[in-house]
């Protein structure tokens, strides 16, 4: 099928260049979701490293050539990784790749695991605020999924300690690649080198306790104050953040790192994590790391690409502004963070990209959690014989097909719930004259909270039918019950408040777990009476009191 025509082509990059399909295998430190490293160490061993990479090259059936190639990015290459134990692990992904005929790229956690260096977390210098002379943040909160992560406070920028540490974690990175890629050159292989990709969706996070957003303490050392702040908070931030990257880049270079071999990741498109309806400047839903960042002339551009709504309009648009080519995705997979489907294929997923100048896409999610979580929805999308097959007709160089969207699609779902939350549920709880809608309502939420999708959006069609007629009014209806009227408040307010009531708490998961689980089940079968008193004891148990109908 035909690709938008708007979008960069892959002829504006060098023919000769490779091009990359990788697979990222993480480390199990805290917060990433990888096999967990050996005691006393933060990287994983050789061992593990080989059987990752013998595993993926026997499923995919294919290594490629200097062309196309197969690949394995490791990391998080963090600030809690000594610096032997860096450069022991950097030798032997290398050894891994060369011994089994497949390139390795390296992904550097820039900012979020460095909780062991007490050197600098003891320094309030280091360490961000939210506002002017106030105490440092205590946590760096990170909205990887439906229930946000909790990391190492967010650390300040450009203090003088952070930018030397930044200066000399890259030029230890940089040596040890350098070293290792003039022995591939010497073998005539330098293709087994991808990249290095200088950060993990670098950006100025939120503060986990208030959900704050941070940067005053840089702004503090740009010259900044309460009594003299900024004309833009957010152009400065933003700033920030850029001349971070480029620090990051500028010593890996200094190190030995070719520039055309350094990329930056970050995230600015929604992947179904940001509320659409969020009272906040687009910097500030972007962390600071707004798409300008990504063009320098330190580094080439990356972002995180999980298919969800517009993102790859939304990639394109950026790269055509900035006539950049030559991008990578350094994280994403054929399907959105809340499991909606992505692209029609996963050679749909991967023509999006190489198609359209990427240079390298890494996959993320391939084996993690190992047997217990096979039927993990992110490793289904990555592991299903459709994508195995997709892997390895691109490392063969045959073309890859983007398929036109068929059936369900995420973002005009996301459209259609917009509507629905804005114009009914808001009416539903004052007016007894749609009925008729309760049972449909219930129906949606319990299929959204299953996950299953394409079920929701027919349901969702469903309520929109009702919803015609002059000014968008409802049909009328037999009168609602008082149980209909209070019920939708109620389910509003504990999907608002639950995930940060259980974050972090074992016990308190497991107990609303249960609850919702039933929830979940009475809504399905509409029986309202029960599912209001269900819901009414997660309120209590989450302290969020019983919400008269037209509380918000």
């Amino acid at each position: 099928m035909r690709a938008d025509d708007s979008a960069p082509r892959a002829a504006a990059t060098d023919p000769a260049e490779t091009k990359y399909l990788s697979f990222q295998l993480m480390t199990g430190l805290p917060g990433y979701a990888g096999p967990p490293p050996a005691p006393g160490r933060s990287s994983l061993e050789k061992g593990q490293l080989d059987a990752f990479v013998r595993d993926l090259a026997k499923a995919i059936g294919a290594t490629g050539d200097a062309r196309r190639k197969l690949c394995f990015a490791v990391g998080p290459l963090c600030f809690d990784m000594p610096d032997d134990e860096t450069r022991r692990f950097i030798r032997d992904a290398f050894a891994v790749a060369r011994e089994n005929d497949v390139a390795v790229a390296f992904h550097i956690d820039d900012s979020m695991s460095w909780g062991k260096r007490k050197d600098l977390l003891s320094d309030p210098d280091n360490i961000e605020t939210a506002g002017w002379g106030e105490p440092p943040n205590a946590g760096r909160r990170a909205d990887w999924g439906p229930t946000p992560t909790r990391f190492p406070p967010q650390m300040c920028f450009n203090s003088p300690a952070i930018v030397a540490a930044v200066r000399g974690r890259g030029g230890v990175i940089g040596r040890e690649i350098r070293r290792e890629l003039t022995a591939l050159e010497s073998q005539g292989k330098p293709h087994l080198f991808a990249g290095v990709m200088t950060g993990w969706e670098t950006q100025i996070g939120s503060d986990f306790d208030t959900n704050r957003p941070l940067g005053f303490r840089a702004l503090g050392h740009r010259g900044f104050s309460r009594s003299n702040p900024p004309q833009d908070l957010d152009r400065e931030r933003v700033r920030v953040v850029r001349e971070f990257m480029e620090a990051w880049a500028e010593a890996l270079h200094e190190g030995g790192v070719p520039r055309e071999r350094i990329f930056c990741h970050i995230a600015f498109t929604d992947q179904g994590l940001r509320e659409a309806d969020a009272k906040e400047s687009y910097a500030r839903k972007v962390h600071f790391a707004a798409p300008e960042v990504a063009f320098s002339s330190a580094y080439r551009p990356g972002f995180s690409t999980y298919p969800e709504g517009a993102t790859f309009r939304e990639i394109y648009a950026v790269l055509k502004e900035h006539g950049a080519s030559g991008w990578i995705s350094a994280e994403g997979a054929n399907v959105s963070p809340t499991s909606m489907p992505g692209e029609p294929t996963m050679e749909t997923y991967l023509g999006r990209m190489f198609n359209h100048g990427a240079v390298m896409t890494n996959i993320f999610s391939w084996g993690i959690g190992g047997e217990a979580m096979r039927d993990n929805f992110f490793r289904k999308a990555t592991e299903n014989p459709e994508a195995l097959a997709a892997y390895a007709k691109f490392l063969r160089g045959e073309p890859l097909v983007e398929s036109a969207a068929t059936g369900f699609s995420s973002e005009a779902f996301q459209a259609k719930m917009r509507r629905i939350q804005g114009e009914l549920l808001g009416r539903i709880p004052k007016s007894g004259k749609r009925a008729q809608a309760m049972p449909l309502v219930q129906k949606l939420q319990g299929l959204v909270n299953q996950k299953e999708w394409r079920g929701a959006d027919k349901a969702a069609d469903e309520l929109l039918e009702l919803m015609k007629g002059d000014e968008g009014e409802m049909k009328e209806g037999p009168q609602a019950s008082p149980v209909q009227e209070r019920l939708p408040a109620k389910i509003q307010k504990i999907q608002k408040e639950l995930p940060a009531w259980v974050q972090g708490d074992a016990d308190r998961r497991k107990k609303a777990a249960a609850l919702m689980q039933s929830l979940d089940e009475q809504l399905k079968a509409v029986n309202l009476d029960q599912a209001e008193k269900t819901a009414d004891a997660l309120l209590k148990l989450i302290g969020g009191g019983t919400p008269m109908p037209d509380d918000e």
